[in-house]
């Protein structure tokens, strides 16, 4: 039996114990920065996550409207604000729109009976609802930390743009 002698030239090229690294991979520069570790983005001052965070809430308890008038407000002046103002806008108004979607197909059921009018629409408006509001909600935190949301497309018609 013969056996392969080993190859001459350099060791290995990381100490043992410790694992090899990918070229190209810096844990300083990785997405998931540990709690304590320094931010590589920019922070957003509190003046404007604030009214960013209101224009979602506003939308929650009264509609469209009042992220209409921040998005209106803030289209020079902040691009943050005006960015969130936009998606609470559209949003709220996407989930006004299903709602009258629902309406209309509770009046089409209401001519069979009133309890299959009720048994398919209660369901349906519920988890549109429910579905916006996750998506406000998850707005909310976003302002809250400075960052930027995209509702999915699939929820949220872009009728005012960011």
């Amino acid at each position: 039996m013969t056996s392969n002698p080993a190859q001459p030239g350099p060791g290995p090229r990381f100490a043992r114990g410790q694992p090899a690294r990918r070229p190209g991979t810096d844990s300083r520069f990785a997405r998931n920065q540990p709690p304590g570790g320094p931010s590589l983005r920019p922070r957003i001052p509190l003046t404007e996550a604030k009214p960013a965070m209101l224009g979602y809430l506003a939308a929650i308890f009264l509609g469209p409207l009042i992220p209409l008038v921040m998005y209106l407000l803030a289209r020079r002046r902040s691009s943050f604000r005006r960015f969130h103002a936009a998606m609470a806008f559209n949003l709220s108004l996407t989930g006004l729109l299903y709602a009258l979607c629902c309406l209309i197909l509770c009046g089409l059921l209401l001519l069979d009976s009133l309890t299959t009018a009720l048994v398919v629409v209660i369901p349906v408006a519920l988890a549109i609802w429910l579905s916006v509001l996750k998506y406000l909600i998850r707005g909310i935190g976003a302002a809250n930390r400075g960052e930027r949301y995209e509702v999915p497309d699939w929820i949220c018609a872009r009728i005012a743009k960011p």
